[in-house]
């Protein structure tokens, strides 16, 4: 279970990394503002991979060690 936790973990690091990427992407247009698509994607990329870092972390503390 610990590669598994570790799995959300880095996709979860990775969709965080590429919504950075995508937001700072949108500020080397003409004007430098982030945020005057529509169709960008938005923050979800960022929001999901936090909720997967926090249920990675929370599955993690709460699974029973069994060795």
């Amino acid at each position: 279970m610990r590669i598994l936790f570790l799995l959300l973990t880095l996709l979860g690091l990775i969709g965080i990394a590429l919504g950075v990427l995508t937001i700072v992407q949108g500020t080397s247009g003409m004007h430098g503002i982030p945020f005057r698509f529509e169709n960008y994607g938005g923050p979800g990329s960022i929001l999901a991979g936090l909720i997967m870092v926090a249920a990675s972390l929370y599955l993690r503390s709460a699974w029973p060690d069994r060795r």
